[in-house]
């Protein structure tokens, strides 16, 4: 390969690393750092997916066209996909300007109960945008896939509560011949509370506050663990308390964490990506409950071999 094709294909911000499994795109990374070593002829390349490494630095506008007095990006009445549409069109110009389009497939466009007004003067990030979409309640997802020409694109997801896709799939991991390996569980209770006050935007008696549980108690049989939590951000009183709600929410249990690998020759990685579910039946441990455990896998790591590693939450 020419010295001037390995330089321009490993660009950083310009070009992107793809892990791909047949037709299916285990992580795509935009290439943000590369390191080269004369010694060995090494050449390593550092990248961060599309959020981290281009959306977590854009604003929702040009830097020529900021207005500190009126400029502003306003969504009314939207479903958090119809938000999340909206803030990715701002953040490509809808990829009718030349260095702004992004390969997004955007989500539907949908009513519902979003609102919100971020003002230019604010400077907030396209990533921020997506963050207090997320502090609603919601999950979004910038999923890389290759299409049948074989280029790389992302599908953009948003669902309240959590994004799940197609069936469980089904997992033993003690019968002989299992392809889960080195099963670890561990209940970290650190950040488990009882009750959350949460502030939004402004000082003193002014600034705008909301607290969960607002009915009921979060108290149980725990001690009192209530939490003071800022979302400086937020200057809507119901967008404020939906984040508290949703704060609570994932609080209030301790975190289930756990962690193992799987062998997935001859099977794939598609089963085990992003937003799947697996089954985790387990039968005869000395401390893990029998039956069968629904996690959804959040990320998905690995090398170029067939051992990866999932990290999953706890579903349903």
């Amino acid at each position: 390969m020419p010295k001037s094709l390995i330089r321009e294909i490993a660009r950083g911000n310009k070009y992107t690393v793809a892990q791909r499994w047949g037709v299916e795109c285990a992580y795509a990374g935009v290439i943000t750092n590369r390191h080269y070593i004369d010694r060995s002829s090494r050449l390593i390349l550092n990248h961060k997916e599309l959020r981290a490494a281009v959306l977590g630095a854009r604003l929702p506008h040009g830097v020529n066209e900021y207005n500190a007095a009126a400029g502003q990006r306003r969504v009314t009445d939207k479903s958090h996909a119809g938000a999340l549409r909206a803030v990715l069109s701002w953040a490509t110009k809808d990829g009718s300007v030349t260095g702004w389009e992004l390969p997004i497939d955007l989500p539907a466009d949908a009513s519902g109960g979003f609102s919100a007004t971020w003002r230019e003067e604010e400077g907030l990030t396209t990533n921020d945008l997506i963050e207090q979409i997320e502090e609603d309640g919601a999950e979004t997802d910038l999923h890389p896939y290759i299409t049948a020409d074989g280029y790389l694109r992302y599908q953009a997801k948003a669902a309240p509560v959590r994004i799940a896709t197609g069936t469980p799939f089904l997992l033993p991991v003690r019968a002989p011949g299992s392809i889960v390996l080195d099963l670890e569980t561990e209940e970290d209770y650190a950040a488990q509370m009882t009750g959350v006050l949460g502030f939004g935007n402004g000082t003193g008696q002014d600034r705008l506050w909301k607290f969960a549980p607002t009915a009921g108690g979060g108290i149980g049989d725990l001690p009192v663990r209530d939490v003071r939590v800022n979302f400086p951000d937020i200057y809507d009183p119901d967008r404020l308390q939906a984040a508290v709600n949703a704060e609570f929410a994932s609080r209030r249990s301790p975190v289930d964490q756990w962690s193992f690998s799987l062998f997935i020759g001859g099977i794939g990685p598609e089963f085990a990506a992003p937003t799947h579910l697996l089954d985790m039946h387990v039968y005869g441990s000395d401390f893990i409950n029998d039956g069968v455990h629904t996690k959804r896998v959040i990320a998905l790591s690995g090398d170029m071999g067939l051992i990866v590693k999932p990290e999953v939450q706890p579903h349903g």
